[in-house]
């Protein structure tokens, strides 16, 4: 049975502002230097800057999310950085990939919910 309009919506809103606030606490975590993000980051042999990088698009789009701007975007740029933490739980830290991978594809459910010619459809 397929869930009402209303209900999906609520349900994309939930699913947004839970992984807002994740991504709004890692963006924080990064850019204020935590000891382990800084040898986390170290141990992938990028440098700083990516914890920079990342730790700005984690935040903005935590941001994003929430305020309801941009969530398409937002959760596009978002995806890009867990098809990293992906990867790299895989190929650098022998982590399981499952955790990154399940919220690289509940952002690019988001992104889909939020397309651009989706919401023109939806508004109405």
């Amino acid at each position: 049975m397929k869930a009402s309009l209303p209900n999906r919506r609520r349900l994309f809103r939930l699913l947004e502002l839970g992984l807002a606030i994740v991504f709004i606490v890692a963006g924080t975590v990064k850019l204020a230097g935590h000891p382990f993000m800084v040898a986390l980051f170290t141990d992938l042999g990028f440098g700083q800057w990516l914890r920079y990088v990342t730790g700005m698009v984690e935040l903005s789009g935590g941001l994003a999310l929430i305020t309801g701007r941009q969530q398409y975007l937002a959760a596009l740029a978002l995806a890009v950085i867990m098809v990293g933490a992906t990867d790299a739980s895989i190929v650098v830290f022998d982590r399981s990939p499952i955790p990154p991978f399940l919220t690289l594809i509940a952002l690019l459910a988001i992104a889909w919910h939020r397309r651009p010619s989706n919401e023109s459809r939806s508004a109405q």
